[in-house]
């Protein structure tokens, strides 16, 4: 019987451990599991040592020009508008063309290699308010459709934030607001965008994975992890069960879409605990899930891209295409100094299928919320403490 990590995070010596098992491993003799593809083809699917050097194809670096326009484009907005639910491209007018380059790196989302980064931004020049309004009036030229991001479907923005630093938080949180290295993971959205208000004075940058040449290796060389993903999964939320009860789900799923023919969504935290550990009462993880798990960790990590995000950067991802991880950090004895913004959204023009199972939670996530058929948007323009314990899915 393999030997597995039953922790959150994966030690070296687990890595090497898991890579000398994969080496002494004989030939697959399963196929993959019935009607699902031999192999994804796509740019979508890639190596980080690939296109590390192509920075041209995931990375916008704005002009002057085009930074003074965003500069007027918030004037413009904050002069007519106090509602922030109400920003919008057509409330956030940018130059035409500037506007249609933005729209491009949809493009790059959905048919490219999944991510990119709009770069030069200085956020010390704009108030707290200042920077969503920027961050969601860029994002609106990008991908249109906004989407909430905690369990109530009324927030619209999450602070990501160490919140145990100086050790006056909780005394257990989420992987996500703690300072420990992050592992391979979705967030079950459709895009997820970060805006790097600052970073750490050591480590957190954010990785990236894709999904699909996971899903490739997987395919050729265990095709049984892909059976076990494939099977039914009950994951703990580690929240109140009248909040968010425990999730029964197959992590890999067929959409019955010829473009996107799989859906894969994972994070090992709901499976394994941190700080907060499982309910003895859910099934516990079997050997073959937990084999499951590392080979999506070690495999996603092979293949990773650490992303050279700076201060003001901001950082689109198809959370459908790819994974996320980050590297542990520290803040130098300033609390929160490491601060990012997350919010989620989607590109209607572009959207991808999802399988049957998962179309209550996109609804919640991307569909009014209001009895009447309207959106009521909660924007939490600071931190406050407990906020964190909304967020749908923390690492």
């Amino acid at each position: 019987m393999a030997t597995v990590c039953a922790s959150y995070n994966p030690s070296e010596f687990d890595t090497k451990r898991f890579w000398n098992q994969e080496l002494t491993r004989g030939k697959a003799s399963l196929q993959v599991p019935n009607g699902f593809p031999e192999t994804l083809n796509s740019p979508l699917a890639w190596k980080g040592t690939d296109i590390k050097e192509s920075q041209s194809d995931w990375k916008l670096d704005l002009t002057d020009e085009q930074i003074a326009a965003i500069d007027a484009a918030l004037a413009a907005f904050e002069a007519e508008y106090e509602d922030l639910s109400l920003i919008s491209a057509s409330t956030f007018q940018l130059p035409d063309s500037f506007s249609k380059s933005l729209r491009k790196v949809s493009n790059q989302l959905y048919s490219g290699v999944g991510f990119q980064i709009v770069h030069g931004l200085d956020p010390t020049k704009y108030t707290q308010k200042q920077k969503l309004i920027v961050y969601a009036g860029i994002s609106a030229h990008v991908v249109p459709q906004r989407g909430f991001i905690d369990v109530v479907a009324k927030g619209v923005v999450a602070h990501v934030v160490n919140v145990q630093a100086g050790n006056v938080g909780p005394k257990s949180t989420a992987p996500a607001f703690g300072n420990v290295p992050l592992s391979f993971h979705t967030d079950n959205c459709e895009i997820m965008a970060f805006f790097y208000l600052d970073t750490a004075l050591t480590g957190g940058q954010t990785i990236l994975s894709s999904i699909w040449q996971t899903y490739n290796e997987l395919a050729e060389k265990r095709p049984d992890v892909l059976h076990t993903l494939a099977e039914p999964w009950v994951l703990d939320t580690f929240k109140s069960y009248d909040l968010q009860p425990p999730r029964h789900v197959r992590l890999l799923q067929k959409t019955g879409s010829d473009k996107v023919p799989v859906l894969f969504r994972f994070s090992r935290y709901p499976i394994t605990g941190w700080q907060r550990k499982r309910n003895p009462d859910l099934p516990a993880p079997t050997q073959a899930q937990l084999e499951a798990a590392d080979a999506i960790q070690f495999t996603a990590a092979k293949n990773g891209i650490t992303i050279p995000v700076v201060k003001g950067d901001m950082l689109f991802v198809n959370d459908m295409a790819l994974f996320h991880a980050r590297e542990g950090f520290e803040d130098g004895g300033v609390p929160m100094k490491r601060h990012l913004v997350k919010m989620y959204f989607r590109d209607p023009d572009q959207g991808w299928s999802i399988p049957l199972s998962m179309e209550s939670e996109w609804r919640t996530t991307y569909s009014p919320n209001k009895p009447d058929g309207t959106r009521e948007e909660t924007w939490n323009v600071f931190y406050e403490p407990g906020l964190e314990e909304l967020s749908t899915l923390n690492g």
